[in-house]
C-alpha cells in the first residue's frame, strides 16, 4: 500500500500524456495495494480522463476498452500497439 501511494502521489497531479497515464494505473494495478482485490479500482480511473478528450462515441469506447486492458495486464501485444499508435496521433 505505502510503495503504491508513494508513486500515485507523485505522479498524478503531474502532465502526462493518456499513454503515461494509462501506465501509472497499470502500475499501480500490478502492485495490488488493497487487502480485497478491487480490479477495476485503476481502470475506473482512465474513462473518465479519456471522457475529457471529447472523442466521438466510437472511437471513445475502443479507447476505452484498450486503455483498460492495458490497465488490467491482459491487453495483446497488437492491442497496446494500437493503443499507442492513438496516443501518439493525439500529440
Amino acid at each position: 500500500h505505502d510503495v503504491t501511494r508513494a508513486i500515485w502521489e507523485n505522479h498524478h497531479c503531474n502532465p502526462m500524456g493518456l499513454d503515461e497515464a494509462v501506465d501509472l494505473c497499470r502500475r499501480c494495478h500490478r502492485l495490488a495495494p488493497f487487502c480485497l482485490y478491487n480490479g477495476n479500482t485503476f481502470s475506473s480511473i482512465i474513462p473518465l480522463v479519456i471522457r475529457k478528450l471529447d472523442l466521438p462515441s466510437e472511437q471513445a469506447h475502443l479507447v476505452r476498452s484498450l486503455a483498460g486492458h492495458i490497465v488490467a495486464g491482459v491487453a495483446s501485444d497488437e492491442e497496446t500497439i494500437a493503443f499507442r499508435e492513438f496516443c501518439a496521433s493525439l500529440e
